[in-house]
This record gives C-alpha cells, structure tokens and sequence, in this order.
C-alpha cells in the first residue's frame, strides 16, 4: 500500500516521499531511491521486497548488505546525536555526556570539528564551560571521567595537556600510579591516546587486568585491555607481546553467540571495536551479524551510551581512533583571532574578561583581549560579544547610561535576588576585586586589568558587597 495513492497512516506518511524533488530532506532513518525521486525506510533495502520505481534499491545487494544499511544506520544514529541538543542557554545545550556526543560524533563524521563546522564549534564551546564549571566547583571529579574529558578534547583539537592552565593528562597520569596494581584499561588507553609516555607498568596493569575475572561478565574490560595494549604496541616504545595480543583476540571472537552477539548490546560493540585491531573480525567472526545485532537492538533502545559505543562500529573506527591527527593545524589563540576579527590597530594593551556564576564563583569562561589604549569596560564587554555572539549582553539605560542586565541568556531576577554586577582586579596584584558601580562607559581600563562579569546574589547597591571580602576563584 505504500505510494499507492492512498492514506494508509492517517497523517499521509506513506504518501509523502514517492514523488519529490532533491531539495526535500529525506526523515530520519530513510534513505532516497537511487533514482533520488522517492525516500524510503532504510530497514527496506535489501530485503527481497521491490520497493523504489525504476533503478531498484535491490539491485546491489549480495555481500553488500551490510554496509547498505550500515551507512543508514550510521546516518540515523548521527541524526540521534543531533537530536539531543536542547534549545536554551549555549551552556546547556547539549547535557552531561557532551564528552561522549564529541567523540561519537567525531568518529561517525571526521570533519565535525573542522573549522566553521558550527555543530562542532557549539560542542566545543559546552564541552569548555562544562569542564570548567567541573574543574572549579569539584576536584574530586572520577579519573574515568577526566579520561572521558580528555578524549573529548583530543578530538576537539583541544590541548589536554593545557586546558586552562590545567594539564588534565599530568593529572590522570597521578592518579593512575596511585591506584597500584589493577587500573581500568580506559584510563591507560586515554592516557595512550594523548600521547602520554607508556611504561613496561601500564603494559602490566592492562594485562592483569584482561585476566582479572572479578564479575560475572567481564569481556567489555578485556575488550578495553586489548585496544589499551594495541595502542601501547604501535605508539610507544613498550614491547608488547603480538602474539600474545593475537591469542587475546581470538579468545573474544570465542564469546560471540550464534546471533552475532557478544553478551549484552554493549559488550558486543566494545568486542567489535576491539576486532578492528589487524583486521581480526576477518577471521573467526561473523562481522555482518554482530552489526545487524547492533542495528537491531538500536531499533528498541536507541540510548545515548548504546549509541556511543555502537557509532564507532557503524563507522568501522574505535576508541584507537580518538587523536588529534585530524587536526590541520594549531588553533588560532584567542588574542589573534580577536585581533583579526575587530583589527585591532595602533597601541595596545592586554586586559582579560571573565564570567562567573554564582555565590560560589564557578568560572563561566575567561578571555585574554588585545585592547586598544583608553578603551572603557563597555569596549571590553563588546568586544567578546563580537567574536562570540553567545556572549551578547543588554543593558539597562539610566540617565542616558547602560548598566548590565543580562548575559547570554541570563537576565536579573529580582525574585530570586540574583543580579549582573561588575568588578575590576589588577591581574598581578592579590587584591581581592573591586566593584564597579559606575556605568561601564564610565571606567577606562588599565593594561593587565581583569573585567568580571558576575550572576550572584546581591542587593543593587554595593555598599555592603564592598566591605565584604571576595575570593577570586
């Protein structure tokens, strides 16, 4: 009945891509025809069934199956990713696992974070605020998820090793010789990953590890292990025995079921990745079923992590595949990429501009500006706004004069006692800030002065915020 002139759903669905132009995005989840006139389900290629006019969606289908549907799946699990964003503040647009949609979405599309890529630029705008936010409020963040953090910026073409000043690699690397014996793989791989010196005792604590069998299902570990081990045989000078890597893989290819699972969804798309290492899936596994099991189970579930994991696989790519070599070249540090933006000319001088939030100061973002001579706060404030329009502020006007009222997003709320206030803080001085009363129009800035645009809690006048003491964060 599909395309047969008739509306068999109710709402026209079966009728509405059987004669269209190119312009017309197909849903997500279908595929065009090769004739391009008409979309259909991607779960009806290659399933004996006719189902395009003219050229058949049939006609290549053979040994090829697979891949057909893997690049349909692969393009509607991307299209799930992008779904997730949210609309709302450019700080929360995309949630907690902002590390995981990174990196999937890096592996499905390597091109994501190439410059101009604006999907990308709004990840990895989130991705900085949020750890941030994570670096100022707890230290006592999980070493899988600094790993996860750190595999994230590798693929944003961010420094790790100079977030900030923070070096989160240096710091993960800590917290690794002090666990002792046992490590978890995933945090030997991202270190391996970011180009951490390797050692005969990450070698040793990935293989006890693979062979610690301390829960009733442990191959998604051993499937970490053998990714960590093949990284450290192919990017460091460790030894790592080949041939008992091999052994390793072939004791995964043992465990798939005749379905093409390997235990649980996960597990299963963790061994496949794993398989990737010397093309060892060729041998010994049925690749083609363990991705239809994937595509399957995605058809039920379709959760983030499932996702995250699955990708990869979909892409023929996998956790190995986390590195900065994508990457074309530096970026561009901020300075000169404002002073291209504004062309900053004549004598200048270097302020810094940073947001907090909150009584507990959590560090929205911080920026070091190329101003020129005699510019006031105003000028400062502007000119983030310029070269990063999420940072757009609106003022109220009194006496012919703009005070901040807003910024990005987040208005005065009087109800809550929340207000915009402004401090100045001389950078090399241990002088606690000083508020800004004045109209920022009104106060010229000095070299290595820091502006600080601050949401907190507050009567308006600043009487009682003078006497009481602020800590810079």
């Amino acid at each position: 009945m599909f395309c047969n002139g008739g509306d068999q759903c109710g709402d026209n669905s079966d009728e509405r891509y059987c004669n269209i132009g190119s312009s017309v995005p197909r849903p997500s989840g279908w595929i065009r025809c090769p004739s391009g006139r008409r979309c259909i389900p991607s779960s009806w290629v290659c399933d004996g069934l006719t189902d395009c006019t003219g050229e058949s969606e049939e006609g290549n289908c053979g040994k090829n199956t697979a891949k057909t549907q893997d690049s349909a799946a692969k393009s509607e699990l991307k299209s799930l990713f992008l779904r997730k964003r949210k609309p709302g503040p450019s700080t929360d647009r995309w949630g907690s696992q902002v590390h995981r949609i990174a990196v999937a979405l890096h592996l499905a599309d390597n091109s994501t974070f190439d410059g101009g890529n604006r999907t990308g630029e709004e990840i990895r705008y989130e991705l900085t605020t949020q750890l941030l936010h994570r670096l100022a409020k707890d230290r006592k963040m999980s070493s899988q998820e600094l790993a996860l953090y750190i595999h994230a910026l590798l693929v944003a073409c961010m420094d790790p090793r100079d977030f900030y000043g923070n070096d989160l690699v240096r710091e993960l690397r800590r917290r690794v010789e002090a666990k002792g014996k046992y490590t978890n793989p995933f945090l030997i791989l991202a270190l391996c990953n970011a180009g951490d010196t390797m050692t005969a005792r990450d070698m040793e604590s990935v293989t006890a590890a693979y062979h610690a069998k301390h829960r009733p299902f442990w191959i998604d570990s051993q499937a970490l292990a053998i990714m960590a081990l093949s990284c450290i045989s192919s990017r460091s000078s460790v030894s790592v025995d080949e041939l008992t890597l091999r052994d390793m893989l072939q004791e995964l290819k043992r465990r798939q079921f005749r379905n093409g699972t390997v235990d649980n969804f996960r597990t299963t798309a963790l061994v496949t990745q794993a398989l990737f290492i010397h093309d060892s899936y060729k041998k010994d596994f049925d690749l083609d079923k363990a991705i239809k099991a994937l595509t399957d189970g995605l058809n039920g579930s379709k959760s983030l992590l499932d996702t995250y994991y699955a990708l990869p696989v979909l892409s023929r790519k996998s956790l190995l595949n986390v590195t900065t070599g994508h990457c074309r070249k530096e970026p561009v540090a901020e300075e000169e990429a404002l002073q291209k933006v504004l062309d900053v000319t004549g004598e200048t001088m270097t302020v810094q501009y940073s947001v907090w939030i909150g009584d507990e100061i959590n560090v929205g973002r911080t920026w070091r500006l190329r101003m020129r001579v005699n510019s006031t706060i105003y000028d400062g404030i502007e000119t983030v706004a310029k070269i990063d329009n999420r940072q757009k502020v609106e003022y109220n006007v009194v006496d012919g004069k703009p005070y901040v009222a807003a910024c990005n997003g987040k208005e005065d709320d009087p109800e809550m006692g929340m207000f915009w206030f402004v401090y100045l803080k001389t950078l090399s001085s241990y002088n606690e800030p000083k508020l800004v009363e004045e109209s920022p129009v009104d106060i010229k800035l000095q070299p290595n002065q820091e502006i600080i645009l601050w949401y907190k809690r507050g009567p308006w006048s600043g009487k009682s915020l003078i006497l009481k003491p602020v800590t810079s964060p």
